[in-house]
């Protein structure tokens, strides 16, 4: 069974949704029995906003926790994961957390870890083998993209215009996310016209992918990306191309800085994300300690997606603790 791990009551009431059930608090899980752990982590790319903040937590919460938590990063290349991996086995470690970039790629190397007597954690995505996951619902996430951009084009341009998608066909999760972007696009603003993707989930990258396409489609009026690093770049390329006014871009993360050019007024209008960047590295820290300490109780569990437009933002921002991260100073009422 899936348990939806959410947190707090906000959730339920911005978007209906109940509150199934949370992780072990910290100091459930951090018994007077509860061992020392040495655990890996390997994730896709550092460089991504949402990624630097979310391992961030996990190593200062596993320490606070008393273990040890190393992550790396793969540069998202599945052979360099692979390898990573293996060698989390030859270090012998209690656990090893997996965000696929590849879910094919990494079978092998997590049998091997099971054989090892390792328990495996899949984050983000499922893989598929392993012993416990904490996943995204990348799909729901896409889909609430896909609706918010429809939305958008419906309320402004009598629903048609010209839309770009930034996707990642390399990682599972994100292709789960743009295929459902896509569809939801096309269900909900059927004149929409999806001219252009590419993959890519750095901001640097993103930036010089959209002014291109500003070029090559300068009716284009909605950019839709399945992650911020895609978001942020292009809401540089289109205020650098003088094009804001009417556009309209939608990502999934919710980073402060995401957040903070939606506040801004700028071409963000929403953003889909699975908990603020500690709640989710908080989340895995306690989801792998308490399988390792207590047993595993529920072998699958859930981020919530969470909706922020600039009509929910200030309840999310005091949900997240990120009120003094934010200037919310020009957001429109």
């Amino acid at each position: 069974m899936k348990r939806n791990v959410l947190r707090g009551t906000l959730v339920a009431a911005l978007i209906g949704t109940s509150v199934l059930a949370v992780p072990v608090s910290a100091e459930e899980a951090k018994s007077e029995d509860a061992k020392s752990y040495e655990i890996g982590m390997t994730v896709a790319d550092l460089t991504n906003p949402i990624w630097a903040e979310v391992c961030d937590e996990v190593q200062k919460k596993g320490e606070e926790m008393g273990s040890t938590f190393t992550v790396v990063a793969a540069n998202n290349d599945p052979s360099t994961q692979v390898a990573q991996i293996e060698d989390f086995i030859q270090q012998k470690k209690d656990a090893i957390i997996v965000s696929a970039i590849d879910i094919n790629s990494v079978e092998s190397a997590i049998k091997d870890a099971q054989d090892a007597g390792i328990m495996v954690m899949c984050y983000g995505v499922h893989t598929n083998t392993y012993d416990v996951s904490y996943t995204n619902d990348n799909a729901g996430a896409g889909q609430l993209i896909g609706e918010q951009a429809a939305q958008f084009i419906n309320d402004n341009y009598d629903g048609k215009a010209q839309v770009g998608l930034l996707t990642f066909y390399e990682n599972q999760e994100c292709k789960d996310r743009g295929e459902a972007m896509k569809k939801a696009l096309a269900e909900n603003a059927p004149d929409a016209e999806l001219v252009v993707e590419d993959s890519c989930v750095v901001a640097d990258k993103a930036m010089t992918i959209v002014e291109n396409w500003l070029q090559t489609y300068p009716d284009m009026k909605v950019i839709m990306s399945i992650g911020d690093g895609g978001g942020i770049g292009a809401n540089q390329a289109v205020k650098a191309a003088g094009k804001q006014d009417g556009f309209g871009i939608f990502a999934v993360d919710g980073t402060i800085e995401a957040l903070q050019l939606m506040a801004n007024g700028d071409p963000i209008k929403a953003e889909v994300a699975f908990g603020a960047g500690w709640q989710l590295g908080d989340g895995i820290v306690e989801v792998i300690l308490d399988s390792l300490n207590n047993g595993i109780t529920e072998k699958d569990q859930v981020t919530p997606n969470e909706l922020v437009t600039v009509d929910t933002m200030e309840d999310w921002l005091k949900e997240w603790k990120y009120e003094d991260q934010v200037d919310m100073s020009k957001l429109s009422k």
